[in-house]
């Protein structure tokens, strides 16, 4: 796939955790040598294994817009460990944002604009009640428990992932304030989230599977694009 990041569009890549063998060891030549050193430090295989795919993912879907050798792809961080373009290859106004959770991971990229993505595995044995009482604000709580008990998971995995994808998206980190959203009710069957953030804009992504996601953006909407990742060597 010969890729180009057009202006004003957001590129949004799923990106499957779970891969062939033959694929997977090829994938690890892919990482820096402190990724791998990072990958040796987990200490079960499946946690291993999800974090080599997910940046190895990263790493080749990037190198393809930036048209660079992979030895030139390098990162910093920010601040508050928001991952970035080195300066060598910062002029080129690619911004990007990695999630993942799971056997799934979710890769946003623009181009001179912030941003932020967050996917979570809507899980059925989750506390979800005890966290949005701690987590939620006032009007948020009100609205989430007024919902009819059967959508109430999904609206707080909808709420949740709208929330780490602003935080993630401003690069504050953990630490940042949660930004309010809005949660209403479409057809009395699905959730809504909505956000009145000035300088940003959250919009809904739907990854399927039981997972829920959202990508926040620096400025106003823009047109997204989907894509599904496939290492070169099984293609």
């Amino acid at each position: 796939m010969n890729l180009a990041l057009a202006e004003n569009t957001v590129d949004v890549w799923l990106i499957s955790l779970t891969q062939p063998g033959d694929s997977y060891a090829s994938l690890t030549g892919l990482l820096s040598s402190a990724e791998r050193e990072r990958a040796a430090r987990f200490k079960f295989d499946v946690h291993r294994r999800r974090f080599v795919i997910a940046h190895a993912a990263l790493r080749s879907i990037l190198l393809q817009y930036l048209k660079t050798a992979p030895t030139d792809l390098q990162f910093v961080d920010s601040v508050n460990g928001k991952p970035r373009l080195a300066a060598e290859l910062a002029g080129s106004g690619v911004q990007f944002n990695l999630s993942h959770s799971y056997e799934v991971a979710l890769l946003g990229v623009t181009r001179g604009r912030e941003i932020g993505v967050d996917i979570e595995l809507v899980k059925e044995d989750y506390a979800f009640d005890e966290v949005a009482a701690r987590f939620f604000t006032a009007k948020e709580l009100a609205a989430f428990r007024a919902l009819p008990l059967h959508l109430q998971r999904q609206a707080f995995f909808k709420c949740w992932t709208s929330k780490e994808a602003f935080l993630k998206a401003k690069g504050t980190g953990l630490s940042g304030k949660l930004d309010e959203v809005e949660i209403t009710l479409a057809d009395h069957q699905r959730v809504l989230i909505h956000a009145s953030v000035p300088g940003w804009t959250l919009m809904e992504l739907d990854p399927g599977n039981n997972y829920e996601a959202a990508l926040v953006v620096e400025g106003g909407r823009l047109p997204i694009n989907g894509y599904r990742w496939q290492p070169i060597s099984s293609c």
